[in-house]
């Protein structure tokens, strides 16, 4: 079973300089019928970037009356940052193309959403293309505010130098369930091959579970989210065993307990981390990688990360 991230797309209301608590919420059947030029925000992924730059030529080129310009999203600490600034700010784009859907109720609260429900055929639009699995991207209202639109397998990708420095085999290493990430953690720590096993940030940004518990939890679950039908699912057996494993990770040091000034697997601090494929790229010319799957307590060859 192979769980993934969904980024969504949004259709963002522009509201001038109205502040999002100050303004009412866009009117549908005016964006609906909304015709004239587009701006669109892509994320600063260079392959998504080359992609979008591609997508809005071909646009332009076949609707002259609907001129589309498209950028990367403004910088800030995360995307969602930027496009909730951005919402209260008056100066969204018409369209973006990276967020996390956990940010869309955000932004809906903000005013700052178009439904796309509203939008004539908007619900067959999207669920005909993602079938049922479109129901959990729906707001508490019923209805869409957001379009899932790629998907961010999550794996484990190791440093092989790392691995054989630490004396253990690069092409077949040991990491499938609890007890063999365990071992082999403490062998890349204890033989000062890196100064961490895996080194997710401790931080409190939202995101940051993406990366240890939350991919750890949908594994060893066999892919629940952690809300399912309005009730938390984490509490509970795949939960504890999830929170023991990364506990006893902090707690023997193979974790630090503070977050890395940069990218630590490109630095070589860590010998691991829990990531996208957008990660290959980032690190192909600089760090000879391999991947495997999130562990579980049994074996298992599960490929996942929280959507």
């Amino acid at each position: 079973m192979l769980r993934r991230t969904a980024y969504a797309l949004l259709v963002l209301a522009l509201a001038g300089t109205a502040t999002a608590c100050g303004r009412s919420a866009p009117d549908p059947a005016t964006a609906a019928e909304a015709r004239g030029p587009i701006t669109v925000w892509l994320s600063n992924n260079g392959q998504e970037v080359q992609w979008g730059r591609a997508m809005v030529a071909a646009w332009n080129k076949d609707h002259p009356g609907q001129h589309v310009t498209a950028q990367q999203i403004p910088a800030g600490k995360t995307s969602e940052e930027a496009i909730s600034a951005s919402i209260i700010a008056g100066t969204s784009a018409c369209l973006a193309f990276n967020t996390s859907p956990a940010a869309v109720p955000t932004f809906q609260k903000q005013n700052g959403l178009v439904s796309l429900s509203d939008f004539p055929d908007g619900e067959k639009f999207i669920t005909e293309r993602g079938g049922s699995l479109t129901d959990q991207y729906r707001s508490t209202d019923g209805k869409f505010y957001q379009l899932p639109w790629k998907s961010n397998p999550v794996m484990i990708l190791y440093n092989k130098k790392l691995f054989a420095k630490a004396g253990l085999d690069p092409e077949h290493p040991k990491l499938a369930t609890y007890k063999e990430f365990l071992e082999t953690s403490r062998t890349l720590v204890h033989s000062g091959a890196a100064k961490a096993a895996i080194w997710p940030s401790p931080s409190s940004d939202f995101f940051q579970p993406w990366y240890d518990f939350y991919p750890a939890f949908a594994a060893q679950s066999g892919g629940k989210q952690l809300i399912e039908d309005g009730k938390p699912q984490f509490d509970s057996a795949a939960g504890r065993k999830v929170a023991a494993f990364w506990r006893t990770l902090y707690a023997e040091k193979l974790a630090p307990q503070e977050a890395y000034p940069g990218d630590s697997l490109n630095d070589g601090a860590t010998a691991m981390a829990t990531v996208g494929p957008w990660a290959v790229t980032a690190y192909k010319d600089n760090v000879d990688i391999g991947v495997a799957p999130v562990p579980t307590q049994g074996h298992c060859v599960i490929a996942i990360c929280p959507g």
